[in-house]
């Protein structure tokens, strides 16, 4: 049997070459030392994507026809194989989209294994929860993915918390001028702002939320939380400025079963902080899910994906847990040590591992690691606005 490795070797993302193959080969070894699957050993094939998506392409044209799953991929290239690998049934896993196509056009035959970048609004609006909030503004650019990103927010806060929008007010251009739309989002007095700028103009828009002498808290998206922003907001009171991103669990079990078979078959303790846990993850769940349906077919083995990493189900931590749970009659449910590996209808977690950070001193710093609650899934359809509940004002 042979699991594809279809991942940058060279290119602008080849630094997260090895780190990502070490991952990728201890789960693979920790496979075939617990009996292979269904009885047979496991082979990783590699193949360098090159870091684009025409690399990507070519490698899996290359690769297709010889194994029997693939992963390793990244954003560019699961886009770019997303039709093909429906058309070849070929159960595929996508350890490192965050992107939220996925959310929409996957959960077939292809799962991303990391929380889509539009469960940053679902995050954002469990930070303002969290903190006892009942009222918020968003100031967002507009454009359709951070048009999507904010909905989800105003989905999760308005339909499930029940919290106010205080105003949401969209930046069309740059014409429009940020100083009037920072006023604007700013005289209903909400409690936090969650700003969602684009990526070029973030220090424009904080440098006006600052000059505003606005004193709530301000909530950002995780791809804000870089050391320009830091620097920014260095004059603010610690915990001013919050922004969250996925973690690994690593008080999990999974974790240190993953740190063991990191040692024992890449040689070498796990890196961190380059998806490898990630990586490891996506070959056990391939490896259960052939496992629970008995076959390497890919409509049978694409059925028992979500199955084996959702609840409910013996909570199992480990490829020989689950397999052995699976062989008593059991439905199972995998956490890794990536994270909670729970998936909505479309393959997107619904629960992973958080780490809030916030400002202090020019810097970014871990404040707190929360697990996202899934509750506030249970919202509108994204991009429409929510329907609250029959007799809710």
């Amino acid at each position: 049997m042979r699991f594809g490795f279809l991942h940058p070797q060279s290119g602008d993302y080849a630094f997260l070459g090895q780190p990502s193959l070490g991952g990728a080969r201890a789960a693979i070894g920790e496979i075939n030392a617990n009996g292979g699957v269904l009885g047979r050993e496991v082979e990783l094939v590699v193949e360098d994507s090159l870091s684009t998506a025409a690399g990507a392409v070519a490698g899996y044209n290359r690769i297709s026809p010889e194994i029997d799953a693939l992963g390793g991929l990244e954003l560019y290239g699961a886009i770019s194989l997303l039709n093909a690998v429906n058309g070849d049934e070929m159960p595929t896993m996508c350890p490192m989209c965050g992107t939220s196509e996925l959310g929409v056009r996957g959960g077939l035959y292809m799962w991303g294994l990391t929380a889509s970048f539009n469960t940053n609004g679902v995050v954002a609006a469990q930070l303002a929860r969290d903190l006892g909030y009942t009222r918020v503004a968003l100031l967002v650019r507009a454009y359709p993915w951070l048009d999507t990103l904010a909905n989800r927010f105003r989905g999760a806060w308005e339909y499930v918390v029940g919290g106010e929008i205080t105003a949401d007010v969209r930046i069309v251009s740059t014409l429009d001028g940020y100083s009037a739309k920072v006023q604007q989002v700013i005289e209903g007095d909400p409690e936090a702002l969650f700003v969602v700028p684009g990526y070029d103009e973030g220090a424009a828009v904080m440098s006006e939320v600052i000059d505003s002498g606005y004193e709530g808290t301000i909530l950002v998206s995780s791809y804000l939380a870089g050391n320009e922003i830091a620097e920014l907001v260095a004059g603010l009171p610690v915990g001013r400025v919050l922004s969250a991103h996925v973690t690994n669990d690593v008080e999990s079990p999974a974790y240190a079963a993953f740190t063991a078979a990191h040692l024992e078959h890449a040689g070498k303790l796990p890196p961190g902080g380059f998806y490898e846990a990630n990586q490891y993850d996506q070959y056990i769940a391939l490896a259960l899910a052939m496992t629970a349906a008995g076959s390497v077919e890919g409509p049978a083995v694409a059925a028992q994906v979500p199955q084996v990493l959702s609840a409910p189900g013996t909570k199992v931590y480990t490829y020989a847990g689950g397999v052995a749970a699976l062989e008593r009659g059991e439905d199972i449910d995998y956490d890794g040590p990536s994270s909670s590996l729970d998936m909505n209808e479309a393959g997107d977690l619904i629960s992973p591992m958080i780490s809030v950070t916030q400002n202090a001193n020019g810097q970014w710093y871990q404040r707190d690691v929360i697990r996202l609650d899934p509750n506030l899934f249970a919202t509108a359809p994204v991009g429409r606005p929510p329907v609250r509940p029959s007799g809710r004002a």
